[in-house]
C-alpha cells in the first residue's frame, strides 16, 4: 500500500473476458475502465486474489511489494517488503484501513516488533543481536504518521501474464501528492510471485 523506504500497466480496456483469473477477478475487471478510480470493495477483491502487489515493476525487480494477509469490509492486513539496503531485504506487518468508498489509509500502528529480515546475498534470515541491531536502525527513520492515504486507477489486464495494472495514488492530510503516483503489477501466478525480488 505504502512506500516506506524508499505501481506496469499495459493492455486492455477491460472490455474483453479476462479468461486467465476466476470469476471474481473477472467480474471486477469486466466494469473497470482504463483511467478511472476504483472502488476500495473491488480493490479489496483484488487484494484477496492476488498473490503479490509489485510496485514500479522494472525487470523482474520491485521497488516495493505487499502480499494481503487479510482483507474484510474495514481494511486489510498486509506484508510489505522491500530492500533496506545493498545488504538486506526487510518484511513487516502492517494494517490500512478502507474509508469513503474509495481510499484505503493507514492507521499509524506499530508494525516495528513484526520486522523480519533477510540478507540479499543468500535469502538467509537475520536472528539474534543482528537483527536486533537492523530494528532499531529501522526504528530510527520510522514514523507514525497516520495521515497517508491512497487510491487507485484501473490501467489494464493482461490475461496471459496473470496481471493486472494499477496506478496508486497518494493523499497526504487530504491533499493529492503529485509526484507520488506509483504503477502496481499485481501479480495472480504463485510462481511468478514468488520470483519478483526488489531493488
Amino acid at each position: 500500500m505504502r512506500r516506506f523506504a524508499m505501481v506496469l500497466g499495459f493492455g486492455l480496456l477491460g472490455l474483453a473476458p479476462a479468461l486467465a483469473f476466476d470469476a471474481d477477478i473477472e467480474a471486477v475487471i469486466d466494469h473497470m475502465k482504463t483511467g478511472k478510480a476504483i472502488p476500495i470493495a473491488d480493490v479489496g477483491t483484488l487484494m484477496s486474489g492476488a498473490e503479490r502487489w509489485c510496485y514500479n515493476q522494472d525487470g523482474s525487480n520491485c521497488m516495493w511489494s505487499d502480499i494481503y494477509i487479510k482483507v474484510d469490509a474495514k481494511g486489510a492486513v498486509f506484508e510489505l517488503e522491500h530492500a533496506w539496503d545493498d545488504v538486506h531485504d526487510v518484511q513487516f506487518v502492517d494494517r490500512g484501513e478502507f474509508r469513503d468508498g474509495r481510499f484505503i489509509c493507514e492507521t499509524g500502528g506499530d508494525w516495528l516488533p513484526t520486522l523480519r529480515a533477510t540478507r540479499r546475498s543468500d535469502g538467509m534470515p537475520l536472528g539474534g543481536r543482528e537483527l536486533a541491531a537492523l530494528k532499531d536502525e529501522v526504528g530510527a527513520y520510522m514514523t507514525r504518521d497516520a495521515n497517508n492515504c491512497f487510491d487507485y486507477l484501473f490501467e489494464g489486464a493482461d490475461p496471459a501474464a496473470d496481471t493486472v495494472s494499477l496506478l496508486q495514488r497518494q493523499y497526504t492530510d487530504g491533499v493529492y501528492q503529485d509526484g507520488a503516483d506509483a504503477k502496481v503489477t499485481l501479480h495472480f501466478d504463485a510462481e511468478t510471485a514468488r520470483g519478483l525480488s526488489f531493488y
